[in-house]
């Protein structure tokens, strides 16, 4: 046999097992690197889509708002009861241009504060219309107008719905004007909201033409096109950074939510607003990764190749150094030497259990000590995240605030200013507090009624609330902003589709061992399928790791969802959370033991 042979059948077989692991790990990799990249592309997509959606919605709930605030005034109500004895063939607001002088004054102010609308109409059944923003043409402020199916259409959308809700209406070309502008409408009907029942005098009409939202286009990337269509027959309304055809984007329809021939296709799908947004984008960055990983994974081949065999004769030479010695020994014995001439194998490794022992004690001891550090940043992790989450206010409740306090200066109501500022000051000031996450429930219950007052300037007496306590409250600590989110989902949820007067009851019970805070709305309540649904999804939190946990709790909004991980991340298994739900309105009732927040971490 030749000498030292089994060293070289151990490096080539060492190299030829490596290789092919390589070549497995390659294929593995650039499989990643492709599933990576599609994912971050798509990710990146649906980014764009939300941004868009999101400013979408805004705009339009904004108009809801303004429609309902217009068709809940007193003035309006006023002029539009003296209709209901007129029956002359000429339009009203013509005839009497000392009350649509009045009514104009009124809608120029919306008009003024919000410079996306086209035009505020106000008209009833026998087609007494009057309007302000872009000018109509004049037909359309006579009793035999050129295009009626507007009011026709608008009486028996609300006669079916039995006067609730508000209908948003979608019109390819505007229709009071001979010209193609797409116009998305928000209707309500005029009457006295603080009566039940209340009877139907008129509609308010506040128009958003298309076109407003180009600067949307901002949102999206340089590859990224994006289409506005008509929910009902795919008609294109708007586009964005395109050209395309209206077949070649009906054809883009089927295929969406996919990736063919570098496309990527992603659709929402509004029934409510009537529309669609179409966002189409070409991967172009997948070609160059793949190029990118295939280049450096033949330069990373030849490099490991060289260095594999080099540490592999190293190490083999090393670790077969004591077999060599003994081949050695072996072959330079001989029968007529004397046994103890022959020179034995040295080791300077004598005990190598001991050694194995005290260094896997030694392993212990730095990986106990490397656990403890992890841990340790994982909980400074979560502290961090939970107190930026609830440093949280929402920008758009400061700014309702904010134009409250405008309209109100110069007004005879610029008296509560004061009041709505020192308010205002004291949430956010307890926003940014620094305590770490946690207050206790005086200054819980302190900052939702400020918020609640200020939720009452806002609506007037068209929102009511009651506050009463059962028992003293204690001294305890508890994650701050748990009260107030719920309120605010109350408002964002509860009477999305609730006619005025709204009503919020909220019940304090202290005891000895626990906290309980009762919040109770008048709202239009959850379908018992979506509460069913959403108490299942919270109770399946409870078996989640922290890290999932963590990126359920969306930084920019504190939901039933933030509140409910917050509370189990504090309490855990006593913690308090319960949603009970019929047409009449939604019952939470949230709370904790006394004993489980004095470190902020209950669990």
């Amino acid at each position: 046999m030749k000498k030292y042979q089994f060293q070289k059948r151990i490096l080539l077989r060492s190299i030829f097992i490596m290789l092919i692991l390589f070549i497995i790990l390659t294929m593995v990799f650039s499989s990643y690197v492709i599933k990576t990249s599609t994912a971050e592309f798509e990710e990146q997509i649906d980014v764009q889509l939300r941004g868009i959606t999101t400013q979408i919605d805004n705009t339009l709930r904004l108009a809801d708002d303004i429609a309902l605030q217009i068709a809940a005034n007193y003035q309006i109500i006023d002029a539009f009861s003296g209709l209901e004895e007129y029956h002359d063939e000429k339009n009203y607001f013509v005839e009497n241009t000392d009350v649509d002088y009045t009514i104009k004054q009124h809608l120029i102010s919306y008009m003024l504060k919000q410079n996306i609308l086209k035009r505020i109409s106000l008209f009833n059944s026998n087609q007494d219309i009057t309007y302000v923003g872009k000018a109509v043409d004049f037909g359309y402020l006579k009793k035999d107008c050129p295009n009626p199916d507007i009011f026709t259409d608008t009486q028996s959308y609300f006669a079916d719905q039995k006067g609730k809700g508000s209908l948003f209406r979608v019109d390819s070309s505007d229709p009071y004007m001979r010209e193609i502008s797409p116009t998305i409408s928000v209707l309500r009907e005029i009457k006295n909201y603080q009566l039940i029942p209340s009877e139907c005098l008129g509609y308010t009409q506040v128009q958003i033409q298309i076109d407003s939202f180009a600067r949307l286009g901002k949102l999206l990337g340089k590859e990224t096109e994006c289409f506005i269509l008509d929910q009902k027959n795919d008609h294109l309304l708007y586009s964005f950074q395109s050209d395309r055809k209206e077949s070649e984007i009906k054809t883009l329809l089927r295929q969406t939510n996919n990736l063919r021939g570098g496309l990527y296709c992603k659709l929402w799908d509004s029934e409510k607003y009537g529309i669609k947004v179409l966002i189409v984008s070409k991967n172009t960055g997948l070609i160059h990764s793949l190029m990118s990983t295939f280049t450096w994974g033949i330069f990373l081949l030849f490099s490991l190749i060289t260095i594999m065999i080099l540490a592999q004769k190293i190490i083999i030479q090393r670790t077969t150094e004591p077999i060599v010695q003994m081949c050695e020994m072996l072959t330079g014995l001989q029968v007529n030497k004397n046994l103890q001439e022959i020179p034995l194998v040295i080791c300077d490794e004598t005990d190598e259990l001991r050694q194995l022992n005290n260094a896997f004690n030694e392993l212990i001891k730095n990986l106990k000590l490397s656990m403890e550090k992890e841990m340790a940043s994982k909980v400074n992790e979560i502290r961090c995240q939970m107190y930026a989450l609830q440093t949280q206010m929402n920008p758009h409740f400061i700014h309702n605030i904010l134009t409250i306090i405008s309209a109100m200066s110069s007004t005879s109501e610029c008296e509560k200013i004061p009041e709505i500022c020192e308010k205002l000051s004291s949430m956010i000031r307890y926003n940014i507090s620094s305590s770490e996450g946690f207050g206790n429930l005086d200054g819980e219950i302190l900052h939702a009624e400020n918020y609640l007052e200020l939720m009452k300037i806002r609506y007037e007496d068209k929102f009511q609330y009651s506050m009463s306590y059962v028992g003293e409250i204690q001294n305890c600590h508890l994650p701050k902003f748990i009260i107030q989110p719920l309120l605010e989902n109350c408002f964002a949820h509860g009477f999305r589709n609730k006619e005025f007067p709204w009503q919020i009851n909220i019940q304090i019970y202290c005891t000895e061992e626990c906290w309980e805070v009762q919040i109770q709305d008048n709202g239009s309540g959850i379908s018992p399928q979506e509460l069913e649904n959403l108490k299942l999804e919270l109770f399946k939190m409870r078996s989640r790791d922290v890290r999932m946990l963590m990126k359920e709790m969306k930084i920019g909004g504190l939901s039933i969802k933030n509140v409910y991980i917050r509370l189990y991340l504090t309490y855990g298994n006593h913690m308090l959370f319960d949603i009970q739900s019929n047409p009449n309105g939604t019952c939470i009732t949230v709370g904790g033991n006394y004993e489980n927040t004095c470190n902020g971490c209950g669990r």
